[in-house]
């Protein structure tokens, strides 16, 4: 009974946003040994869209300076692991990757789909559009309500700062957000409560919709 107790506590544990953030650092440590590795964590539209399913992972993980690895690294394990106790282990996982593709064909679509990029922070940010559809989707809950305010207050002073910082880094954190924000609604988040079909089959349709026409227009912009 100890034993299976114990397994149950493990599985409860967010043990994929963990598991992020390890990796995020492992890959960061490892760039002073191999350097190549840096080189393949950056991505565009152009090389993804040629196969190289390895570079656009490897981008989800590849942080450039340790003020963004702090940064993120801090967003993943607290904001992501709780994310993941209400969504699911799976599910945090596949917000987290679509919404680096989010945040990467979105980017294309302004600055060029040959324009090279991480998606960590774009990723990330798909974290907090994860808690905004659950703020949305669960309008009766107060406190994922109160939640849902306070992180769409630091989504706003985040955007505000890049565009008069970095304006260019905008595209890529809207598409990332708004990503995050799909994504969650068409995977759902059982442990919450049930998302009304039509909403789920909706977002998950415009989520394919909008990464076709973003990565189409970019190719042709």
């Amino acid at each position: 009974m100890n034993i299976k107790r114990k397994l149950n506590q493990w599985r409860d544990q967010p043990f994929v946003a963990y598991g992020l953030v390890v990796i995020a650092i492992l890959m960061f440590c490892i760039r002073f040994v191999l350097p190549a590795v840096t080189f393949h964590g950056f991505v565009s539209v152009n090389t993804l869209l040629t196969g190289q399913i390895g570079s656009f992972i490897l981008s989800a993980f590849n942080e450039l300076s340790v003020s963004g690895l702090v940064m993120d690294g801090l967003i993943l394990y607290f904001v992501g692991g709780q994310l993941e106790q209400l969504v699911g282990h799976w599910r945090i996982l596949a917000i987290y990757l679509l919404s680096g593709l989010a945040g990467l064909v979105t980017q294309g679509l302004f600055l060029g789909t040959d324009s090279m990029t991480t998606t960590i922070s774009m990723a990330v940010l798909g974290i907090f559009g994860g808690f905004l559809m659950l703020g949305d989707a669960f309008k009766e809950s107060a406190v994922l309500g109160q939640v849902a305010r306070q992180y769409w207050l630091f989504l706003i002073l985040s955007v505000g700062l890049q565009v008069i910082f970095n304006r260019n880094a905008v595209y890529g954190m809207l598409g990332g957000i708004l990503g995050g924000f799909l994504s969650a609604m068409a995977l759902g988040a059982p442990k919450v409560g049930k998302i009304n079909p039509v909403n789920r089959i909706i977002s998950g349709v415009v989520y394919v919709v909008a990464i076709i026409l973003f990565a189409y227009l970019g190719m042709n912009r």
